[in-house]
């Protein structure tokens, strides 16, 4: 199994099976040890990441994607084929927009990213392909990412744990 695969494996695992058991059982307190098991484990990808000097998780084609995207959705919306203009045009429309808030400014990327991908990706693209050394801006942009992240992840747990014990008639 490769990096990514291993990567995506964990996230999966962290995310749907040790996140909502450990939400539901300990609350508040288990939403703590996920955002400390969270920063840990990103922190140690950032480091790994940043030592390798290889753009493994494709963050330098975002920025690639910020400056052509927009072809992309032009020639969707303008595809002389009308199944794939009709079929892609909530995906490019979705596109669009997130290109729209990247090339806003880095505060829009910020909260972007920290929603949409985990925190050492939002830093390393906020870092705007810089190899150097880490500093207090990348550590800062890195922490509130993670804790944005997961409280929005708690948030959306949340809600998904109320639904399934009242389906289950748990509650």
């Amino acid at each position: 199994m490769s990096g990514w695969g291993l990567y995506e494996a964990w996230n999966f695992s962290l995310d749907f099976v040790l996140w909502p058991i450990l939400q539901s059982l300990y609350g508040f307190l288990g939403v703590l040890l996920l955002i400390l098991v969270a920063l840990t484990n990103n922190f140690l990808i950032l480091l790994w990441y940043q030592r390798k000097k290889v753009d493994w998780f494709g963050v330098n084609e975002v920025e690639s994607l910020k400056a052509k995207g927009h072809l992309w959705v032009h020639e969707i919306s303008n595809h002389k084929n009308l199944i794939k203009r009709f079929s892609l045009y909530i995906p490019a429309k979705i596109l669009q927009f997130m290109i729209w808030l990247l090339n806003k400014n880095d505060i829009f990327a910020f909260v972007t990213l920290s929603i949409w991908q985990d925190s050492f990706i939002t830093t390393i693209f906020l870092r705007h392909g810089s190899l150097k050394k880490l500093d207090r801006r990348d550590y800062t942009i890195f922490v509130c990412s993670t804790i944005l992240s997961c409280v929005g992840w708690a948030v959306f747990m949340q809600i998904i744990i109320v639904a399934v014990k009242a389906i289950w008639g748990w509650i």
